[in-house]
């Protein structure tokens, strides 16, 4: 009863977040050590699949295991400790079933008896883990002075599994936030938080939002290590970078029901999601609906070098899902032409090089629409609407010991992801599903990594992008706004990149964040950014931020775009 009164004291009292849920997020503080472990083994591995983004805490921890074991006698008792401090914070999927580490001074006899967790009950046939939610920064911006900017977190998270073959998880948090300048601007001119569904304002003002965030599924293995099932309330995120041009975990949360298939050195999932067109921000109603049917093919041609091929159709229909894209083999686009070619149909491909030399080259493909002659042509036709993405990860460089350097190009054509109406363009609750800004654009990123102590993150970002911007109020559209429809277009030909109101955008970070015990963070930073415009609706900013917050069993929140 005791376990009872407590998840109910917790869920009244700290409702509705960025847990870590039953997957582990790519935006963890240590997420970027096993992507450094997958590296450094100088091969692509069947089990941990980088470019399927969340990475299930199974499938993590079965890496780190085989990482042990293959690597016995070569790794010094650190780097050992390192990796069981890693596999402890998922323990319930440790081989033994008990990898979580014990703690030395349990509260009460009854809470933390594990380092990790609130509460983790491992039975044979079950395990359970709670743990409350907490985050508080404070940042202090040179452009409001006068302003509280702040995030403020409260919730729960609740995990488990049953006879290793069903696993769960659920997240509620209550969030209130004022963010910087520019993230401010996002909200009042898309009328959408980041990463969040509905929102209201914090104390009736118009720089403050208070929102709550729910995530959810249940995870069935339909065949052991082969077919899981998967149905919930959540985002995903395909593809190696650090940005993703074919589904990023930017917009907010979704309906999906995912069926993932893992055959040897195939890996092959389907997505079916519920999505939310555009929509005008009113008084309580219902909103529309859209839908989207997306598969992914991952495939190890070598032990080295690995390929994936994506393919995503958005559509809307007022009779709901088209059950014909429920095919989880077919070629989407054949039944997209069948029907009378209605919808928002992309092609991708994916590429992961793992090399001798501790060092990763990656990069993705996107094809939204286009005409070879006119590409062979090369005279900038409207309809030619592609992005690719080329990146590079080093670990441990100049072996200097958890250095993690990761470098990235960006280039997205204009008009790529809008469509012809607003309701199958590539969004979801007036949020872009790929890159944060939408297209016409070019990007470089430099993110550093590195560990100088078992539990000091330090890491520095910048990046660099280039944009052409449309107004609002014009019209055609420049290619920019993913939200327009392109049959505004304006000229056939000679549209180039840039094309429109000409902005750049410089955001530098460095962050450190110190664990005090497991998932128990302080985080200190400083943020630079400045973006230059031409136009009136799009101001320019000169940001300066200094922010220092404390958070558990939570990742931190970030403005890098």
């Amino acid at each position: 009863m005791k376990y009872l009164y407590l998840l109910v004291f917790l869920t009244v009292y700290t409702s509705l977040c960025f847990s870590q849920s039953t997957n582990l997020s790519r935006r963890m503080d240590d997420y970027y050590q096993l992507e450094r472990l997958d590296i450094l083994s100088n091969r692509v591995s069947d089990s941990l699949i980088t470019s399927l983004n969340n990475i299930s805490r199974k499938d993590a921890v079965r890496f780190l295991e085989s990482y042990l074991e293959s690597h016995e006698g070569k790794l010094s008792d650190k780097e050992i400790d390192e990796i069981k401090y890693m596999i402890s914070k998922s323990g319930e999927w440790a081989s033994n079933g008990d990898g979580a580490i014990d703690s030395e001074y349990p509260v009460l006899k009854t809470f933390y008896k594990k380092q990790p967790d609130l509460i983790n009950i491992n039975k044979d046939d079950y395990n359970l883990v709670i743990n409350p939610i907490i985050y508080y920064q404070k940042t202090l911006e040179s452009a409001f002075n006068k302003e509280n900017l702040f995030v403020n977190t409260r919730g729960i998270e609740v995990r488990g599994s049953i006879a290793k073959r069903v696993g769960f998880y659920s997240t509620f948090c209550d969030n209130q936030e004022r963010g910087p300048s520019y993230y401010q601007y996002y909200v009042q001119n898309r009328k959408a938080v980041p990463g969040m569904a509905y929102y209201k304002d914090f104390k009736d003002t118009k720089t403050g939002q208070d929102y709550i965030y729910a995530a959810g599924a249940i995870d069935v293995e339909a065949i052991r290590n082969k077919v899981n099932l998967s149905f919930g309330h959540d985002r995903h995120q395909i593809g190696d970078g650090y940005r993703s041009l074919l589904l990023s975990d930017f917009s907010a949360n979704y309906l999906f029901f995912k069926i993932n298939t893992r055959l040897g050195r195939f890996n092959y999932q389907n997505l079916y999601t519920e999505l939310i067109p555009q929509y005008v921000r009113s008084g309580d109603k219902l909103l529309p609906k859209k839908y989207a049917a997306m598969h992914y093919l991952s495939m190890n041609v070598t032990n080295w070098f690995n390929v994936g091929l994506f393919e995503g159709i958005i559509f809307g229909r007022t009779t709901g899902f088209d059950f014909q894209y429920m095919n989880p083999i077919i070629f989407y686009r054949s039944i997209e032409q069948a029907n009378g070619s209605p919808d928002n149909a992309n092609l991708g491909a994916t590429f992961k090089a793992n090399t001798s030399l501790n060092t990763v080259v990656y990069g993705q493909l996107l094809f939204d629409e286009f005409k070879f002659a006119e590409l062979k042509a090369k005279n900038k036709w409207w309809g030619n609407k592609y992005a690719f993405q080329l990146g590079l990860k080093i670990a441990d460089p100049f072996n200097i010991n958890n250095l993690f350097i990761q470098a990235e190009y960006n280039y997205i054509r204009p008009y790529t992801y809008s469509f012809r109406d607003s309701i199958a363009n590539y969004t979801h609750y007036n949020q872009p599903l790929a890159h944060p800004r939408g297209a016409n654009l070019t990007e470089w990123a430099l993110i550093i990594r590195y560990k100088p102590m078992r539990h000091l993150y330090m890491t520095l970002k910048t990046f660099y992008l280039q944009q052409g911007l449309d107004s609002s109020n014009i019209k055609p559209s420049y290619g920019g706004d993913v939200f327009k429809d392109y049959d505004f277009h304006g000229k056939e030909y000679e549209k180039y990149m840039f094309n429109g109101f000409y902005t750049n955008v410089y955001f530098n970070n460095i962050n450190a964040s110190y664990e005090f015990r497991p998932n128990l963070f302080a985080d200190l930073g400083l943020t630079y950014r400045v973006e230059t415009s031409k136009i009136a609706f799009n101001p320019s900013y000169n940001s300066l931020q200094f922010y220092v917050g404390l958070r558990l069993n939570t990742i931190r929140r970030q403005y890098d775009y």
